[in-house]
């Protein structure tokens, strides 16, 4: 971001003594959906922000885009409001940015096999789709949705729908690895109270094949 737009999304926080959270996390893992959710549980409208396409090559045409979206919020909110960033990467805000997210950073890891069947449900449900669920496995909701999705609009089975699925698990899994060891012990966990830790599963060393020595 450029600093045009950090110092400005500074100052305008700063006057109004607005609050404000990090979601962090892989993509599809439902950090944009949260912040949605956020305002339709306080019934309260949300408004969307994409600063990386505010961004302008023009001297001051990013800033005075910045300024017309803050005025339509504070016309909106009366100079009350709740920020909610969400990101992929930490390092892609600024230091001085994440200082004014007072309420916490909280890292968004790839569901457990339990949160993973509550959204095979929501999504099920949805599309009215059945059959037996594929090999799930490191999925993101955003996975299960698109396979549900389009078993609905291609009239497949869930498993076949699956075979055109490649999890970002697997197709990002340096990536996925390097964020879960830079939020272990730094970020609050979005699935369980406290802290979020990351502990790598070590697999379990082969069983070695005996032999008999050869007697003389």
């Amino acid at each position: 971001m450029k600093t045009e737009l950090t110092g400005t999304v500074l100052a305008w926080m700063q006057d109004r003594n607005a609050d404000g959270c990090i979601l962090i996390g892989p993509p599809g893992a439902a950090k944009s959906l949260v912040a949605k959710a956020t305002g339709n549980t306080a019934r309260i409208p949300t408004i969307a922000f994409d600063l990386g396409a505010m961004q302008n090559a023009l001297v001051g045409a990013s800033g005075e885009r910045l300024r017309a979206a803050l005025k339509v919020v504070d016309a909106v909110t009366n100079g009350r409001s709740l920020w909610i960033a969400t990101c992929n990467s930490i390092g892609t805000l600024p230091p001085e940015l994440r200082r004014r997210f007072t309420l916490g950073t909280f890292f968004f890891d790839l569901p457990s096999p339990e949160e993973r069947a509550a959204i095979w449900k929501i999504y099920v449900a949805k599309y009215g789709v059945s059959g037996e669920l594929p090999d799930d496995d490191g999925w993101t909701g955003a996975e299960i949705k698109e396979c549900c999705r389009k078993a609905y609009r291609l009239k497949l089975t869930l498993k076949e729908s699956a075979e055109y699925l490649v999890p970002v698990s697997r197709s990002a899994a340096d990536q996925i690895k390097a964020l879960r060891q830079q939020a272990s012990g730094k970020f609050i966990s979005a699935s369980y109270p406290g802290v979020y830790q990351f502990q790598e599963s070590v697999p379990a060393p082969r069983a070695g094949r005996a032999f008999r020595g050869m007697e003389s």
